[in-house]
């Protein structure tokens, strides 16, 4: 008990000094103050030991005490050699495992029910406005001053125990709790009753001297008469006036009183500003320690600099001894080839000769055999009429080479129209071996399985080229096409359509929509999501264009560059209006111009259907 005499005293004097400097009653830095001071002196059973902080728990729905508490915690860090936790609790249910409970009456908390939940908790519960007697620790305020009432009984049996020093300060019966405000009211009546007589004696003193001062103009001898009488009441005024001078020095005393406790206090801020300097102090020397290693880092980056160029310059070295060794081994070998083709030179050129000769005859017997593809490439393509006598369209066919990488596609299944344009890799021989695969391929599922979804086709399409292929992710065989495929339904007026790379363009009222396909081919390839369906309603006068990209890819014009898909869309809505087999003219005449002289570089198919 002795070791909590010297702290409990401190406790005492901190209190008043709150009281003190609080005189308008409880605020929220006043209840910080005293929740954190009380905590400190509170003994708790030994279940206490086995926590690991010292949780206060703030039972309320607004945070401005929490935030007291907060800030005052960082200042002084544990309590019990525990380091402080502040937590802000709307529920009752959320104060487990509190070390401290505080809880206001004007936030409407039932004190009983928070009883309740720490009863048997070990925890210790602090109130404030609740009826006497009703908490373990509650706040009152009395004459504008802060006061605590302290329920003993309550925390021995929660194993909870503070000294008699504490207790001392506190009000622990009823009857302290009512003699408070009646103490209050005798003063008040004592010290008016007083203050009245004494005015009272002053007037009638006054008007006795009045009286006397007459009397000694008058008569001399009456005064001398008085004179005992004066000298009696000279002495009373003197009694009276050693009683103020008491009063006057009971007053210095308490002045004295409050002076020092005042010292103290400012002793108390001197001690946390001394500490505050001390962290500012660490916090100045991390940031110095942090600036060494900065320093240091910096050393290091400028040697590791050093070394790259000393690195840089050696491989420098390196390279122009072997550029040297390398141009010394080439103009030998130069001279020799020199030696070499001189003397081979004749017989080159009748070698040439014969090659020559022997290179004419396999052209035109290549170029034969390509013609004749080309009736092959034909006869299994659609005729360029399609579907005439349905419904008005175009198809614009031009072959970079004699046979084409690029191929249109048309078939009618089940009231369907299906319109395909693909563009295979490559063009010439090998775009027309890829260009005769797809058509096989779309005949089998088009025609033979009756599938027309566009995004189903060029799923199945993908399959059957991957297994015809034998392609392989890692594989070198990446051949695949870029295709669009349209399905236009002519008993619902809506058009179909899915694409792999190629856009679809529809032009309503003067104004174009391209639908753009999924960017990925219709063959192996790094991404292999099942392609997109997308549905168009279409109106009366609609048209819509699926096309490859050697129209727009075509080089030409004054600075030879390509024509480009924004003229080839403005291209398309300039010729609105026109019947579509004059579209179709109108679109070669315009690429033929473009283009000039300059050779055409990609096969080219655009089709174009008005509904």
């Amino acid at each position: 008990m002795k070791n909590f005499r010297y702290p409990l005293i401190l406790l005492f004097i901190s209190l008043v000094c709150n009281a003190l400097f609080a005189q308008d009653g409880f605020d929220d830095k006043t209840r910080a103050l005293y929740i954190l001071d009380i905590s400190k002196y509170v003994k708790f059973d030994e279940s206490f030991d086995d926590r690991k902080e010292f949780v206060i728990s703030v039972l309320d729905r607004d945070d401005k005490l929490y935030w007291q508490l907060e800030r005052l915690s960082k200042v002084r860090k544990t309590i019990q050699r525990k380091p402080i936790k502040i937590r802000l609790c709307a529920r009752r249910d959320q104060l487990k495992g509190s070390s401290v409970v505080f809880v206001n009456s004007s936030d409407g908390y039932s004190i009983g029910h928070v009883l309740d939940m720490v009863l048997g908790k070990n925890t210790l519960l602090i109130s404030e406005g609740y009826p006497f007697r009703t908490s373990m620790i509650n706040f009152v305020v009395v004459d504008a001053k802060p006061r605590f009432e302290a329920n003993e009984e309550l925390m021995s049996r929660e194993g909870l125990y503070v000294s008699e020093l504490f207790l001392a300060q506190a009000i622990k019966t009823l009857e302290d709790w009512e003699s408070l405000y009646d103490d209050t009211e005798d003063e008040l009546e004592m010290e008016k009753s007083i203050t009245e007589q004494q005015a009272l004696l002053l007037e009638l003193q006054m008007n006795a001297i009045d009286r006397q001062e007459e009397l000694i103009n008058e008569n001399k001898v009456i005064l001398e008469e008085m004179r005992g009488e004066i000298e009696q009441r000279e002495r009373e005024i003197e009694k009276k006036t050693e009683v103020l001078a008491s009063q006057e020095g009971e007053i210095k005393e308490q002045k004295q009183t409050i002076h020092l406790q005042v010292d103290e206090v400012h002793m108390h801020r001197e001690i946390l500003a001394d500490q505050e300097k001390n962290i500012r102090g660490q916090e100045m020397t991390i940031l110095n320690r942090e600036e060494e290693i900065l320093k240091q880092d910096q050393k290091m980056g400028l040697q590791n600099e050093k070394i790259v160029l000393q690195a840089e310059a050696i491989q420098k070295q390196k390279i122009i001894i072997l550029a040297i060794v390398i141009a010394l081994v080439l103009v030998f070998g130069l001279v020799y080839l020199i030696w070499m083709n001189y003397r081979n030179k004749k017989r080159a050129n009748d070698q040439l000769r014969a090659q020559r000769d022997q290179i004419a005859y396999q052209k035109k017997h290549i170029t034969d055999s390509i013609t004749y593809a080309e009736k092959i490439q034909r006869a299994i393509l659609p005729s360029l009429e399609l579907f005439s006598d349905q419904i008005e369209h175009f198809v614009l066919f031009k072959p970079r080479d004699i046979v084409s990488g690029d191929f249109y596609w048309v078939e009618e299944v089940e009231d369907r129209l299906v319109i395909i344009a693909a563009d295979c890799t490559g063009h010439g021989v090998p775009g027309a071996f890829m260009s005769m695969l797809g058509v096989s391929l779309l005949n089998e599922i088009v025609i033979n399985k009756k599938i027309t979804q566009p995004d189903e086709i060029l799923n199945r399409l993908r399959d059957k080229i991957i297994e015809a292929l034998k392609q392989e992710k890692d594989g070198v065989m990446k051949d695949g096409m870029d295709m669009t495929v349209c399905v236009l339904d002519l008993q619902n007026s809506t058009l179909l359509f899915s694409g792999a790379n190629n856009p679809l363009y529809h032009i309503r009222d003067g104004k174009l929509n391209q639908i753009k396909g999924d960017k990925m081919p219709v063959a192996i390839y790094e991404i292999m999501d099942p392609f997109t369906l997308h549905e168009l309603k279409l109106k009366k006068g609609d048209a819509f264009y699926t096309f490859s990209d050697g129209y727009a890819d075509q080089f030409g014009g004054p600075a030879q560059k390509k024509f480009l898909a924004k003229n080839f869309r403005k291209l398309l809505l300039e010729i609105q209006g026109q019947a579509m087999i004059d579209q179709g003219l109108l679109l070669e005449q315009s690429f033929e111009a473009y283009r000039n002289d300059v050779e055409q570089i990609d096969d080219v198919v655009v089709i174009g259907v008005q509904y």
